[in-house]
């Protein structure tokens, strides 16, 4: 009994320590700023963003998440119906067999294939045509991709104009400079900002979980390393009060991601015209806000302007960092769009949707010759988010 006050109290200051360290004002803070700049004072009339309110997130993403499901359901679904948007699924005639190596190798080498046929009484042009139907199966249908896209849509074009309205009068809207100045970092949080971020901070922790239901691209992984940087770069922004730079990060990315969701949803309606349009305002506009205003005007005014005028700090050079792992994605999505606006304008012919799975056709390649394949999915070039 006497052992267990001694290991409490070691618990207790190793926990301290542990605090101390990871919240180290040497790491986090520039010269002569001490976590103390960072409490609220009663009747000063500003307020200072404090750990604590990260919690507000959890519920907004449930909101979020709930809307979602509302929105798709009842909005986006009954549209797509107006609209004819095909609900068509595909089956696949049962073989346990052959579902215990599809759920090991969904698409087996032509040696594997020969090995399957040898242990059946398929031929291998059966056992390749069930392979496809099997895989098909899996593929969500075109009306599943029309409300997620919508949903979006709707969601990106919200938030862009909420972000908007509560940064348009604030100073460092047209003046990143300004978000190191103004007596740093006793700098003022409105609501209007507040819940932008919280907002935003929701959305994102839905997408990291909603990714895994969603209709699979094949950049899942470079979306995914979006995602978590995004909320790391929020969380830390909230922390250290970065919080002009982070709401100029975020509106921005916020400007075209809209008009690529409305150029699928036309696409998806077979508008050819807006869809065109619109993804040539996507093409322009990504080139614009995250080649150019976005490392030459944020991830600058983060790296030098910041050090010009508050001094040098570690958590700042860490907070460049996640930003510039950003613009590494930027560009390789970038090389992708360029790719498909090419083959769309310059070579004149259309790509499928390259980053989300299409319709396979039932018909082998000796089988084809001489006839079309049916393919199923969009017929441009978009990339789909």
């Amino acid at each position: 009994m006497d052992m267990l006050p001694t290991s409490f109290q070691f618990l207790s200051g190793l926990g301290d320590a542990l605090e101390e360290k990871f919240f180290s004002e040497w790491f986090w803070l520039p010269e002569n700023i001490t976590w103390k700049d960072f409490e609220n004072i009663p009747g000063e009339g500003i307020y200072i963003p404090q750990p604590k309110d990260i919690l507000y997130c959890i519920p907004v993403a449930v909101v979020i998440f709930c809307a979602r499901i509302f929105f798709e359901r009842f909005i986006a679904y009954p549209f797509g119906v107006y609209m004819n948007i095909s609900t068509k699924t595909y089956s696949c005639p049962d073989n346990s067999q052959l579902e215990q190596i599809y759920l090991k190798t969904p698409r087996p080498a032509s040696a594997q294939v020969q090995n399957i046929a040898k242990q059946t009484d398929l031929s291998t042009r059966q056992i390749e045509r069930w392979f496809r139907k099997r895989r098909n199966k899996d593929r969500p249908t075109v009306m599943s991709k029309f409300t997620e896209t919508a949903w979006r849509l709707f969601y990106y074009f919200s938030i862009l104009i909420y972000g908007i309205v509560v940064l348009w009068d604030k100073p460092w809207f047209t003046n990143p400079r300004r978000c190191w100045m103004d007596n740093f970092p006793r700098q003022h949080v409105t609501g209007g900002i507040f819940w932008y971020y919280m907002i935003e901070l929701g959305f994102y922790l839905c997408l990291i979980f909603s990714q895994f239901r969603d209709v699979k691209r094949k950049d899942f992984w470079e979306h995914f390393t979006h995602h978590l940087a995004t909320i790391f770069l929020m969380l830390f922004s909230w922390f250290c009060n970065v919080v002009r730079a982070g709401s100029l990060i975020l509106c921005l990315h916020d400007v075209v991601d809209w008009t690529l969701e409305g150029a699928k949803l036309n696409r998806y309606m077979n508008k050819t015209f807006l869809c065109d349009i619109l993804f040539a305002m996507f093409t322009v506009g990504w080139f614009i806000t995250r080649l150019i205003i976005y490392p030459y005007y944020i991830i600058y005014s983060t790296s030098i302007e910041s050090a010009e005028i508050l001094g040098y700090a570690h958590s700042i050079a860490l907070f460049n960092a996640l930003l510039c792992t950003l613009q590494v994605l930027h560009v390789i999505w970038f090389g992708i769009i360029a790719k498909a606006a090419y083959k769309a304008v310059v070579v004149g012919e259309v790509e499928r949707d390259i980053r989300s799975c299409s319709e396979e056709s039932d018909v082998s390649v000796d089988e084809g010759k001489g006839s079309h394949q049916h393919k199923n999915g969009n017929s441009n070039g978009i990339q789909h988010n």
